[in-house]
């Protein structure tokens, strides 16, 4: 990519560094309670291009507001980019799309938060906001992977892996949605300390209401060990299934440190009261094992 399309290069690396920065801006705003630090006006802040009564709040906000801007332009570019030089490459094709799609359908979803009222419909968009936000990070990374390896030339010898395990791979993903969508429903509900430092579980309760944020708290908790294990077994499949393919056994080994890594950070943002870098470091986390599980589905041959 270097020789042919040495633009493009820097392109897709500040769309996928883009993708991130707006990703944790996102949970900064959340994290802070800043998301009303513009009123209820979108896309202008307090009904003014530039809002003269400014709070830190404002500031979190409309600047969140201008990065994820920015970044929906640079995806717009790059993917007419790579429709116009690529278009043959369905797998390029795809995935330039969903890149797009998801970077509008948050942003869209971002709008209408603004205006909602009801506690219960702004936090379940919210959270949607976050995980389309993470589909579409991941989306310009696995896009990233595959224009380097296109442009590169990589001839490596790849086997097929069964039918049968690439569908689980892919109920696999959504069921890791599904459990990131829980987690963003806990920031959303203000629940991150609603079992105050108890670790795992909280207090004597195994599973409190969910019409509270004890409730909400515990569904994730018992969501992400479900998480855990079914890596843990997907991993000891792989080795067992497929003990000659070295790149899949790489990717699933490093597949399974993260989401251990991102139990762990879980466990510190208990600890640490709900600390923002450490809420930060639970949303990176998360974002490079969806990403991982991500590219694992999207190929269909390994090596």
């Amino acid at each position: 990519m270097q020789k042919q399309y040495p633009y493009l290069r820097v392109l897709t690396w500040l769309t996928v560094f883009g993708s991130y920065l707006m990703l944790i801006h996102g949970s900064i705003v959340t994290i802070t309670e800043s998301g009303q630090g513009c009123g209820n006006s979108w896309p202008v802040c307090k009904g003014q291009l530039i809002p003269e009564d400014v709070s830190i709040e404002t500031v979190i906000e409309y600047s969140h507001r201008i990065v994820s801007g920015a970044v929906g332009f640079l995806i717009l570019l790059l993917a007419v980019w790579c429709w116009i030089s690529f278009w043959k490459n369905s797998k390029i094709r795809w995935l330039a799309f969903w890149s797009l799609f998801f970077v509008v359908l948050q942003g869209a979803l971002g709008a209408l938060t603004v205006v909602f009222q009801g506690d219960f419909e702004r936090n379940a968009a919210l959270a949607l906001h976050f995980g389309f936000s993470l589909v579409s990070l991941a989306s310009v990374i696995l896009l990233n992977i595959e224009l380097r390896q296109m442009l590169k030339g990589e001839n490596k010898t790849r086997f097929p892996i069964s039918r049968n395990f690439r569908l689980f791979l892919w109920i696999y993903v959504l069921y890791t949605y599904a459990v990131v969508y829980t987690g963003a429903l806990v920031r959303h509900a203000e629940a991150t300390m609603a079992c105050g430092y108890h670790v795992p579980l909280c207090g004597p309760q195994l599973l409190p209401s969910l019409a509270n944020p004890a409730g909400i708290q515990m569904l994730h908790r018992y969501a992400a060990v479900s998480l855990w294990l079914i890596m843990l077994v997907l991993l000891l499949l792989i080795l067992v299934k497929y003990p000659d393919r070295k790149q899949l056994k790489k990717t699933s080994w490093t597949a399974f440190i993260f989401i251990t890594l991102q139990a762990v950070s879980g466990v510190i943002i208990v600890l640490s009261g709900g600390q923002l870098l450490a809420a930060l470091l639970h949303t990176t986390v998360i974002s490079i094992f969806f990403t991982i599980i991500l590219y694992m589905a999207t190929q269909k041959n390994w090596s």
